[in-house]
């Protein structure tokens, strides 16, 4: 979905979730928006795209960072 959507549902409501705009400033609600976007994007990310080869030979072991 695009990140203005997101931001809109944040402002505005939907459905059950009551409008935030009164108590998240604008350029928190953007802050949520990219957070929720880099959730999504590293939800089954391949393991190849993780840059540090520590960090990477931790995550194929199957050990927490």
């Amino acid at each position: 979905m695009p990140l203005g959507y997101v931001y809109q549902v944040i402002t505005h409501g939907m459905g059950a979730m009551p409008s935030h705009a009164s108590q998240i400033p604008v350029d928190d609600r953007w802050a949520i928006v990219a957070y929720v976007r880099a959730l999504q994007l590293s939800q089954n990310a391949p393991l190849d795209r993780v840059r540090d080869p520590a960090l990477r030979q931790q995550l194929t072991r199957g050990e927490a960072p």
